[in-house]
């Protein structure tokens, strides 16, 4: 859906709420025009002022709005937990993601995510005190869960290293080259590209292994300059348990940044 379109059903939709009340709705009043109001105009409305309301209670609401009917309202309900940006709204948005057959609506979808991820994905940019800028790549992924769902655990492990080292300055996510490469320049710092490649879960035998690679590149050149592996076991695992393959993904994440850390900073020496 365009953003001209959006934008006259929500004028649209402003009027209609106008009429009804004569005071600002409460998030709760929005909440069941949402669910229960029979003109697509007004729920429509309803999602967009509860993503400009900055309050977790909106969550439960746009996520039921996600299964609605009219496609404008679920693609409004996706675009105001995007506006929300908070990690409780990243469940449902992915559940219909699956599901969504509406092309707009899934493009909105995804949009939303992303900013929620982006948001919520720790950065910090160089200072006076900074010796390296790191980028951290998205997943390859090759075991059978969602691409974001595995990113998702392997950024959070891999940053909260890199940032417990107050030298490094942390790229934020969706950064293009050409930003970065002004970054570096501007700073005179080096610069490190970070590829974690998350292998196949192996269970057998009761346990569970979990091989993570992280490959070193220059930046912002992306010249290969060394790798990074990490194999974990963890026995008492007869069956599929993501609990357990989360646990492992972390602490695979985090030894080979250790060992990412203690190369470039050997180096300087």
């Amino acid at each position: 859906m365009s953003r001209v379109s959006m934008f006259g059903i929500a004028v649209a939709a402003i009027s209609l709420l106008a009429t009804n009340s004569s005071a600002e709705p409460t998030v709760a009043e929005l909440s069941g025009v949402l669910r229960t109001a029979t003109d697509f105009r007004m729920r429509v409305q309803a999602a967009l002022v509860l993503g400009a309301s900055k309050d977790t209670v909106a969550v439960a609401a746009l996520c039921d709005g996600l299964s609605d009917t009219n496609s404008t309202v679920r693609a409004s309900a996706a675009a105001a937990l995007g506006r929300l940006r908070m990690q409780t709204g990243l469940e449902c948005l992915e559940r219909q993601e699956l599901r969504e057959q509406n092309q707009s609506v899934k493009t909105q979808i995804e949009q939303a995510v992303l900013d929620i991820d982006q948001a919520n994905t720790p950065s910090r940019a160089p200072d006076g005190s900074t010796y390296w800028y790191v980028v951290v790549a998205p997943s390859i992924n090759k075991s059978t869960r969602s691409v974001k769902d595995v990113d998702r655990v392997v950024q959070a492990a891999v940053r909260q290293v890199l940032l417990a080292n107050p030298r490094v300055a942390l790229a934020p996510i969706r950064e293009t080259v050409e930003e970065g490469r002004a970054i570096v320049s501007q700073h005179g710092i080096r610069g490190y590209m970070l590829q974690p490649t998350v292998e196949a879960f192996e269970y057998g035998g009761g346990s569970l292994s979990v091989s993570l690679r992280l490959t070193m590149l220059s930046y912002p050149d992306q010249t290969l300059q060394g790798d990074f592996s990490s194999r974990l076991t963890q026995s008492g695992t007869p069956r599929e348990d993501r609990a357990s393959e989360n646990e492992l993904i972390k602490s695979a994440a985090v030894r080979t940044t250790d060992s990412f850390l203690d190369v470039v900073q050997t180096s300087r020496r």
